[in-house]
């Protein structure tokens, strides 16, 4: 991507990434249109290719953008210093709710995305995905867990892998059932009663 992106006001940048949010967001990546991107974001199509270079580059982009905005937002909100993954599941749990309820548009984007078949983004949302899971799960999640809240036969590494496998399919799950809709509008306690009543389901497992 060229650097002149970066060095744009952030006006300017926020109504380019918001025109293509509601694109890509909206459609499969074959169906979006950087001629409906353009339009929304003002801008010609020549200074568009300018930024990015192609269309694959500007969804890349974005996709990552998003990432990085949700994880951070959530991540540095989640107490992690007891090593109690009970605990840090359900602060986790809480924290992607609210940024559902703060960035509905970035939500259907990321379920959209993981919903993505063309070969000429698939490979790469995967391996931007599996670099994003190993940081997320080795740096932060589970870099200070203290096992010893485990039974004795449950303190290796495949219960880790267990419980990590069962969370990520609820939350995309929660992602899948809720793209398009207006996350005020939903039972948001009720999402959270079931979601914390499969964490009870993992401590009752698990935990001593």
């Amino acid at each position: 991507m060229n650097e002149t992106f970066e060095n744009l006001g952030q006006d300017k940048k926020e109504r380019i990434l918001n025109a293509a949010l509601n694109e890509f967001a909206n459609k499969e990546y074959a169906d979006a249109s950087t001629n409906n991107i353009v339009a929304a974001a003002q801008i010609s199509k020549g200074i568009l290719f300018r930024y990015f270079g192609s269309k694959k580059n500007l969804y890349l982009y974005l996709y990552k953008y998003v990432r990085d905005i949700m994880d951070k937002e959530i991540m540095s909100q989640i107490d992690t210093s007891s090593g109690d993954l009970h605990s840090i599941l359900k602060q986790l749990g809480i924290k992607k709710l609210e940024v559902l309820k703060r960035h509905p548009g970035m939500t259907d984007f990321i379920a959209q995305a993981k919903r993505e078949k063309s070969p000429e983004v698939r490979e790469n949302l995967e391996k931007i995905e599996k670099v994003r899971g190993y940081q997320l799960r080795e740096n932060f999640l589970f870099d200070n867990l203290n096992i010893n809240l485990f039974k004795p036969e449950f303190r290796d590494e495949n219960t880790i892998k267990l419980i990590r496998w069962a969370f990520e399919g609820c939350a995309k799950e929660l992602q899948d059932n809720y793209k398009g809709q207006d996350i005020q509008d939903t039972a948001i306690d009720e999402l959270m009663n079931d979601y914390e009543k499969y964490i009870e389901i993992i401590r009752q497992a698990f935990y001593c």
